[in-house]
């Protein structure tokens, strides 16, 4: 069997297969700044790269949720596993969160 190297893709750039666009990208990360575990005061130590990550479920296998700032924060892995893991308890609060902090213009 061989191999196909792929590039890797800047940070910058868009992909067609990424539901994200960069204008949404850049205001997530503009408004978290850090891994939003840590901006709601769970205690854990963060590690990694920040990652953007769906609060809302998708709603069923295969479908995807929604691309937008209301619906996306940055977590560092640990916290992005746990929200997978034990995601229903951590919805409210991560949206309460998104809510608040586009109100204030975070």
């Amino acid at each position: 069997m061989m191999w196909r190297r792929t590039p890797l893709r800047r940070t910058g750039d868009h992909h067609p297969s990424d539901p994200v666009t960069p204008a949404v990208r850049a205001h997530v990360k503009a408004r978290d700044r850090i891994c939003v575990f840590a901006r709601i005061g769970i205690p854990h130590e963060c590690f990694g790269r920040l990652e953007l990550d769906h609060v809302r479920a998708s709603g069923g296998l295969g479908l995807r949720s929604r691309s937008t700032p209301d619906n996306l924060v940055l977590l560092c892995p640990w916290a992005h596993h746990i929200k997978t893991l034990e995601g229903r308890p951590w919805r409210p609060v991560l949206l309460a969160w998104i809510e608040r902090a586009e109100q204030e213009g975070e």
